[in-house]
């Protein structure tokens, strides 16, 4: 059984969780409304089914969709659109059959109170984030193509979560109570020193870059991480309100380990945390 994100053609009916079993095709035609074809998904992996005889048969398009697929698929932006009912699903295991719809999509969908959109010139690493902030997802998947097409350099977009602020004054106040970190002035360690990573992969990629200044922050979900040692590897851990461990975490990195602990931590009870024994 895996859950998938069902995308109405309707915009009036609501993006829902539906649970299916990946041998029963006779369901997944139902929901789309006849023969598969499968179209997929970057950033995260997934595929989105739609009908595959939709525009012979005059479906409708489906705009959020198609605003979906344009932004994580650019080979369809501006050169195709979704019609009638789609469904997202992770992607294949190693026998070839659906996973679950990727849970960073899934919460960005449908768990996410406020959304910022980034784009990425190719020159510079970090994605660049625009001032604008949403509070519907439909409106900021818009507006991210508006920027892409528009905004001088930019080759990619994406539309992420943006930081509660409950979460950022907390992170910026255990913080300031760390010795190390709050000497840190090339650059200061600031509220705006957190920067976001969307996925394990990307939580990663920074990490593991290196040569990091004291008080760089990187955080996934509700982890963060804060670099304690100039051009060092030592990261202050912050999960439920606490900072609960002090980190190395090229060594995870380089042996491979470094997800499967991500999993641990985003598992573990706040008293777990307290205790290390995630």
């Amino acid at each position: 059984m895996i859950t998938a994100i069902v995308i109405p053609v309707d915009p009036g009916q609501p993006v829902r969780l539906q649970q299916l079993e990946t041998s029963d095709i006779d369901a997944y035609q139902q929901i789309v409304g006849g023969n598969l074809q499968i179209v997929g998904l970057e950033r995260p992996l997934a595929g989105m089914y739609l009908n595959e005889s939709g525009k012979l048969n005059r479906m409708r398009v489906n705009h959020r969709a198609t605003t979906l697929v344009w932004v994580h698929n650019s080979a369809f932006r501006n050169h195709d659109v979704i019609v009638g009912p789609a469904l997202i699903v992770g992607p294949p295991d190693r026998h070839g059959d659906d996973t679950s719809a990727p849970q960073d999509l899934t919460d960005l969908l449908l768990h996410t109170k406020r959304y910022r959109v980034q784009l990425w010139t190719g020159g510079d690493s970090r994605w660049m984030n625009d001032p604008e902030v949403f509070t519907d997802w439909t409106e900021a998947y818009r507006y991210a193509l508006q920027q892409v097409e528009t905004q001088e350099g930019a080759q990619e977009v994406r539309v992420v979560a943006e930081l509660d602020e409950e979460l950022r004054e907390q992170w910026f106040r255990l913080g300031i109570e760390n010795p190390w970190i709050s000497s840190a002035d090339d650059p200061p360690f600031t509220r705006n020193s957190f920067v976001g990573c969307y996925s394990v992969e990307e939580l990663e990629q920074n990490i593991g870059h290196g040569n990091w200044a004291i008080g760089t922050a990187f955080y996934y979900r509700d982890l963060c991480f804060i670099n304690q040692v100039e051009g060092g590897d030592e990261w202050l851990t912050i999960r439920h309100g606490i900072s609960f461990e002090s980190m190395t975490l090229e060594p995870s990195i380089e042996e491979g380990r470094f997800a499967s602990l991500i999993r641990r931590l985003l598992t573990a009870s706040k008293e777990q945390c307290q205790a290390l024994t995630y």
